[in-house]
This record gives structure tokens, sequence and C-alpha cells, in this order.
């Protein structure tokens, strides 16, 4: 997806989760659905340098 800030413009990268459904029923708004957990929920790292106004945040 190509998304852009004041003019600048940059790409990002959805990741992808695997999911399994669970016998979990919930209802949301009157409508009912089955919960969904994530299989192995990992935390991903940051690749990019982040700056912020010129400086390198760590």
């Amino acid at each position: 997806m190509q998304l852009s800030y004041r003019g600048v413009k940059y790409n990002t990268t959805n990741p992808t989760v695997e999911v399994t459904e669970t016998q979990e029923i919930g209802q949301y708004r009157g409508a009912t659905y089955h919960v969904r957990r994530a299989v192995n929920a990992t935390a991903q790292k940051m690749t990019d340098v982040l700056k912020y106004r010129g400086a390198i945040v760590h």
C-alpha cells in the first residue's frame, strides 16, 4: 500500500498472521461470530531507521 505524508510517499507492508477458528462464539451489536486466535504470535522487529526532525530515534 502506498501512503503519503506531507508530500513524501512511502510503501507499507502488512504482516500476514496465521489464525485458527476456535469453538468460542462472541456477540457484537447483535451479530454472532466465531473467535479466531493467532497460531504463533511473535513480535515484529523494526527494520527501518526512524527519524524525527532529522535526528535518528532508537
